[in-house]
């Protein structure tokens, strides 16, 4: 029975951190379930869930340490700006005819999935989060323990499920509200969210300046 504790700490520890995590990842969510409704924004909530399955399967079998190299950070944060600014550009300009095109064709099933999958993945501070949700989850169990590494493990799958979940009720609730939303509205929607992801895009960039100085200093 030993597995209770760690189920019940995991859905507690996966419901904060799903309310409080506002990245990319969760703005592609909310605005495919309001333009393709709930199928196309549940196949994107599963490739968030896939990429978060992988992050933290890096940290628990201790392979994280190769992230944490500066010449890595430079250039998977350079990449990862590159990429949302220029989604969150590409929405905020869309012109509104190709707008209504783009509502007529939904998205493809595998197209979906790997928005989902691939956005959450390049999200550096994804990974930060990761390694930081195992160094706070393994403070918690003793070392001792003939289930100290099962428990973990139990801990982090049960943070992982209830993300899931949660992300499968926002999307339901943004289909609710795209089915309450006329075409204009939702074309006003979309730029706001091109320019949310604009900025953390621009974020990212500043991210990876403050590494760069920090790299090029300790190099001198």
């Amino acid at each position: 029975m030993f597995w209770i504790i760690p189920i019940l700490k995991g859905i507690g520890q996966g419901f904060l951190i799903s309310i409080l995590s506002f990245g990319p990842s969760f703005f592609t969510l909310i605005n495919s379930g309001i333009k393709g409704g709930k199928s196309e924004g549940f196949r994107v909530a599963l490739g968030i869930f896939l990429s978060e399955l992988i992050m933290a399967l890096i940290c628990f079998f201790g392979l994280s340490h190769f992230f944490t190299f500066i010449e890595f950070q430079l250039a998977f944060s350079l990449f990862a700006a590159t990429a949302i600014s220029f989604i969150g550009i590409r929405g905020f300009y869309n012109k509104y005819q190709h707008f209504l095109r783009s509502m007529e064709q939904p998205a493809a099933k595998s197209k979906s999935f790997i928005k989902g999958f691939t956005l959450n993945l390049i999200n550096p501070f994804v990974l930060f989060l990761w390694i930081s949700i195992l160094a706070i989850v393994s403070v918690y169990y003793d070392k001792n323990e003939p289930q100290y590494e099962i428990s973990i493990l139990i801990n982090l799958v049960s943070i992982l499920f209830t993300l899931l979940l949660m992300d499968l009720g926002k999307v339901y609730l943004s289909d609710l509200l795209g089915r309450k939303l006329s075409r204009r509205v939702y074309y006003i929607v979309n730029k706001y969210f091109g320019i949310i992801l604009l900025i953390i895009g621009i974020s990212f960039f500043y991210h990876f300046i403050t590494l760069l100085i920090t790299y090029l200093n300790s190099a001198l």
